[in-house]
């Protein structure tokens, strides 16, 4: 009896279950294509995409039944892209790239009424990040950044996005403080006005320091201080700041340099244009005392610098130029004396400028074996008799320094240790000249100190191929070692 019972509803079950379903198919298909289209929707969005065919299928209104059957056509083909990418990935960032925004754009297209599956959103905003690590690496953080917001905008938003998008904001605001700094450096470095380019150059430093705060504390507050990109750009901004430093430094140390450069090139001036070799006994005076007091402004301007910049200044280099300064004045001092003193100036011809040569007062950068002193000058015109000049050389006892006369062409020089008196004495006088040492249009006296124990030397420049001439007359402390 039983078994009879259940055969007869088994034999009734399938009946029942077309039943059911015709009942449910004629419940869609009477219901409005808007009711329809909204059961499609939640299918989609409480069971599964495919789950909304079911209903959208029975939309009566053929635009709207290929609109929404479209979308999930659309959205099967995406996902089956998205599979084929996660499985094997493009080596080429910029082929990943391109398929991540190929998919990216299909998704978005879909209405906002349409949610995406969980575990799609997840792999496709792990998609993202990736892509925009490898935008944010190739500096290019306005694409990484609206790549992420558009992710942001079509997944869900993620810590990891809003972590990165919030480090990217704090990069952006610091490296705007960041290129303010570096327009206050460029301008400093282009400003001719010494004291404004030191001010320049603080005030970047200054403004490196704030982009270093705003970082620092910007980071802190996002819990970012140990993410790769702010230690890297803490780490610029440091290098910056301290090259800044060094720069300026390396400038204010070049200028109290350059103060025993100018005190020696002061020393070693010369007249303008034709006075040179044509100076009377008072205009010589005049010119002396005018170098005398343009080395003690020169000396005065370096310690009014000095006292400005403290900080860097070199005391040895003040020591030297202390040195030097004294040295220079008794130098002049003893040309001012030996002018005013000697009977015989006005037949000792023409005299070269300066007046006094030796290393002493020495071209800047030699090294201590191989020096040579700034030159004295002289210049004129021969028609037909030779002329006659004199100077004076600073060369400590038993030192085996050379005075070396270059003339600009191939014309004689004679060198003689005692007054010529114009060339009358020439006869009976002994030429200094080394010439088998002679090279090009360098006359050199070698071992000049002890060859001209005066301190004087007397010279005949003889009348050459061309009437005007230039030369120069400088003391070495090896001509020898110096032309081999």
């Amino acid at each position: 009896m039983n078994n009879n019972k259940l055969v007869r509803r088994l034999a009734f079950a399938p009946l029942a279950l077309l039943l059911f379903f015709s009942c449910k198919t004629m419940d869609v298909k009477n219901r409005s294509d808007d009711k329809i289209i909204e059961k499609g929707i939640s299918a989609w969005n409480d069971q599964e995409p495919e789950a909304a065919r079911y209903y959208w299928t029975n939309i009566k209104e053929v635009g709207a039944k290929k609109t929404y059957l479209g979308y999930l056509d659309t959205f099967n083909a995406a996902v089956k892209d998205t599979s084929a990418v996660l499985a094997s990935p493009p080596e080429d960032e910029s082929a990943y790239l391109a398929a991540y925004e190929k998919m990216n754009k299909t998704y978005s297209s879909l209405p906002d009424s349409l949610v995406l599956p969980t575990a799609l959103r997840e792999r496709m905003t792990g998609m993202a990040t990736a892509r925009a690590k490898a935008l944010f690496s190739a500096d290019k953080s306005g694409a990484a950044r609206d790549l992420l917001k558009s992710a942001e905008k079509t997944y869900g938003g993620s810590p990891e996005i809003t972590l990165m998008l919030a480090e990217d904001e704090i990069l952006a605001s610091v490296r705007k403080t960041e290129d303010g700094a570096d327009a206050i450096l460029a301008g400093a470095r282009s400003n001719v006005d010494f004291n404004e380019k030191i001010t320049g150059y603080q005030r970047a430093m200054s403004a490196y320091t704030k982009a270093e705060t705003e970082l620092e504390n910007k980071a802190t507050n996002a819990k970012l201080q140990d993410a790769h990109s702010v230690i890297a750009l803490a780490g610029n901004l440091k290098k910056t700041k301290q090259d800044a430093k060094l720069e300026m430094e390396r400038k204010l140390r070049e200028r109290q340099y350059s103060f025993k450069d100018r005190i020696g090139e002061e020393f070693a001036r010369v007249p303008e244009g034709d006075k040179l070799g044509s100076m009377s006994l008072e205009e010589i005076l005049a010119f002396q005392e005018s170098i005398k007091t343009s080395v003690e402004q020169d000396y005065a301007e370096m310690k009014d610098f000095n006292e400005l910049y403290p900080a860097v200044i070199d005391k040895g280099m003040m020591a030297d130029v202390e040195d030097q300064k004294r040295i220079l004045e008794t130098k002049i001092a003893q040309v001012t004396a030996e002018i005013k003193t000697a009977k015989d100036i006005a037949s000792r011809g023409k005299t070269v400028m300066p007046i006094m040569i030796g290393l002493f007062n020495p071209v800047p950068d030699g090294k201590p074996d191989d020096q040579k002193s700034r030159p004295g000058v002289m210049r004129g015109t021969i028609k037909e008799s030779p002329d006659y000049w004199w100077g004076m050389v600073s060369i400590p006892s038993n030192t085996l320094n050379d005075l070396v006369i270059t003339m600009d062409d191939e014309r004689t020089v004679r060198v003689y240790a005692e007054n010529t008196k114009s060339g009358s004495l020439v006869r009976n006088m002994k030429d200094l000249v080394n010439r088998g040492n002679k090279v090009g249009n360098s006359w050199p006296v070698l071992n000049a100190g002890n060859q001209l124990p005066s301190g004087k030397y007397f010279m005949e420049v003889q009348k050459g191929k061309k009437q005007k001439y230039e030369g120069d007359a400088v003391i070495y402390s090896s001509f020898i070692m110096r032309m081999r």
